[in-house]
């Protein structure tokens, strides 16, 4: 028995394949069309590829407004498309059962799973890519609310800020994400094309992977940047701390390359900003175990479960 799992972000697509241990022997990553209809035939074009005889369903993962349980693609500010049945048109087009939800509740699944929140009760998996999602976990269930919970990056830090790719001003994801990140290194190298995070890009487009890299190397206009969205990102944990209290925040997503000194400052930044600091059972910040693939995996396990974290066995 095989599962597949796809997580459709902002940018590219995750794919893998999950054998009868529920361990992944495939995984491809490609490059995301714009539109949604573009993507449903990768999705398929994947699904053709990576499943054989073996396979039994096909979990989905999107960045998004996904209604749970029937994977209907409201709508999302970095997939384009509104009101597409996704679970039907690609169960028809592949012709085999097919299980969707929101990227960011896939990466919570996994995460509690077998990642970095196994056997915690209440947790908050946050998924830093192009923008920010947020998988929540209470009493070892994903919550869903009506479908939509979860949309952490959107919540409102700077009003009249930076626009927003939903169409709102000042958003969390405009202060820490893997596009912020790459706006950040763009303007760096724009500022200082000798500097040492010019070089470390070495003529491609910089981003948040360059920038992490160059930070380490010592550039302190690139640590400047990496300190200053890990203070948002603080900013942001303390307030889904005060609104849920969990046990553990698992940061993962493409974006947490850029290193620790990111996850350090967001550390030290929610406990000084927390309501109620020094009163409360302190809140681990850990870094995703499964990576920039969690989502593709939770999706996979959507197909043989309920969305509900179990255990794994053979």
């Amino acid at each position: 028995m095989t599962l597949l799992g796809i997580d459709i972000g902002g940018t590219s697509i995750k794919a893998v394949r999950l054998g009868v241990d529920k361990s992944v022997d495939f995984a491809v990553e490609v490059t995301k069309e714009t539109v949604i209809e573009a993507v449903i035939h990768q999705v398929g074009d994947l699904v053709e590829s990576l499943g054989d005889s073996e396979t039994v369903g096909v979990g989905i993962g999107v960045a998004g407004l996904v209604t749970w349980p029937d994977g209907r693609f409201a709508w999302g500010p970095h997939v384009q498309g509104e009101n597409v049945e996704i679970r039907a048109r690609i169960g028809s087009l592949v012709g085999l059962p097919v299980v969707v939800d929101n990227d960011a509740n896939c990466a919570a699944l996994a995460e509690s799973t077998m990642g970095a929140a196994v056997g915690v009760a209440n947790a908050i998996i946050l998924t830093l890519g192009t923008g920010i999602g947020a998988g929540i976990v209470v009493e070892g269930s994903v919550y869903r609310g009506q479908s939509f919970a979860g949309e952490a990056g959107h919540m409102t830090m700077v009003p009249e800020g930076e626009l927003c790719a939903c169409g709102r001003r000042g958003c969390w994801e405009t202060l820490v994400s893997g596009r912020r990140f790459a706006q950040d290194a763009r303007r760096i190298v724009q500022l200082l094309p000798d500097g040492l995070l010019a070089g470390t890009a070495a003529g491609s487009e910089p981003d948040g992977s360059h920038l992490g890299m160059a930070a380490d190397a010592g550039d302190q206009a690139s640590r400047q940047a990496i300190i200053e969205a890990g203070r948002w990102l603080g900013r942001g944990i303390a307030n889904l701390v005060a609104l849920l209290d969990p046990e553990l925040i698992v940061v993962g997503g493409a974006a947490v390359a850029v290193g620790e000194l990111l996850l350090s400052t967001a550390r030290e930044e929610s406990n000084r900003t927390v309501e109620g600091a020094g009163h409360r059972r302190a809140v681990r910040v850990e870094v995703a175990s499964l990576g920039p693939w969690a989502g593709a995996i939770g999706a996979a396990f959507l197909v043989g479960g309920t969305g509900k974290p179990f255990a794994i066995s053979n």
